[in-house]
């Protein structure tokens, strides 16, 4: 069994933001959505949850304070910590409308296939590496996220998420529709600080942000990229890779049919096998 490491905590005090990372699971702490109260994005590994709750305390505050979880897509590896947080906290969880409609079978049900994964190993090797995480998250599978074989949810979401909503309780806060990587693929945009939540639409690479190239539809996927390089962003905040940061994020970012300067997929495992130091 591999021996679980400690998440690395990044703070983003210029934007209010706390980033839990635990290898490639990115989750963020949003400090005050807007109505006083922190929110939670991609709780996807459920060990992440005790770093969540130790952020809302050192803002004052207890785990039933959050105003909401909410999920940029339905992967397990960005719910799975969801039912966790639902039965200690009773906290509102916020997911894709795309999901309801794959459950109603009015969306058909797209994973992207290992071939496609393969694609991004050059991020995989950018944070420190933790099996134990990924474990955690197959055994959440079967209780929550969606795949080829359904959709599973063990509570009915507090609301579905659709294009150009604005969070409830949250108004700073706009969900933009971003498919392409899924069909549920959602990002999350705060204007006043030029901050992008871009779930897996937007990977980051060699410190640059990286259009997925892991998708299930490479025409949604031009779309998205279209969509959101016309944006003015200056923190993203992926849901895998390392958060960038800068004025031109967009204008410098790669498309999903470019590749890392150094696109070895044998030379990215080796580099994720030796569990590099997270970069502060």
């Amino acid at each position: 069994m591999p021996k679980p490491r400690s998440a690395v905590v990044t703070e983003l005090p210029e934007i209010g933001v706390t980033v839990i990372s635990k290898w490639l699971y990115n989750c963020y702490v949003i400090h005050d959505g807007g109505d006083g109260r922190p929110f939670v994005v991609d709780l996807g590994v459920p060990s992440q949850l005790p770093e969540v709750e130790a952020v809302v305390r050192r803002l004052g505050g207890e785990l039933a304070d959050l105003g909401a979880a909410v999920a940029t897509h339905g992967h397990a590896d960005h719910v799975g910590g969801l039912p966790d947080l639902r039965e200690q906290a009773g906290t509102d969880v916020l997911l894709p409308g795309a999901i309801d409609d794959m459950r109603d079978g009015r969306c058909a049900l797209r994973p992207p296939g290992l071939r496609a994964l393969a694609q991004i190993l050059p991020v995989m090797s950018t944070q420190p590496l933790d099996l134990a995480a990924t474990l955690e998250i197959k055994d959440t599978m079967a209780v929550i996220g969606w795949d080829a074989k359904g959709v599973r949810l063990p509570f009915e979401p507090d609301g579905w998420l659709r294009d150009g909503d604005h969070l409830p309780g949250l108004p700073a806060w706009q969900v933009l529709s971003t498919p392409g990587h899924s069909d549920d693929s959602t990002c999350l945009l705060h204007a006043p600080t030029r901050t992008l939540i871009s779930g897996d639409s937007v990977l980051s690479v060699e410190g640059r942000a990286w259009f997925n190239p892991e998708y299930v539809d490479g025409r949604r996927s031009v779309a998205t990229e279209a969509r959101l390089r016309a944006l003015d962003v200056e923190h993203l905040l992926p849901g895998h890779g390392l958060v960038v940061q800068g004025p031109h994020v967009m204008d410098d970012a790669l498309s999903f049919a470019d590749r890392p300067r150094d696109a070895s997929k044998l030379r990215a495992l080796a580099r994720t096998l030796r569990s590099p130091r997270h970069p502060r």
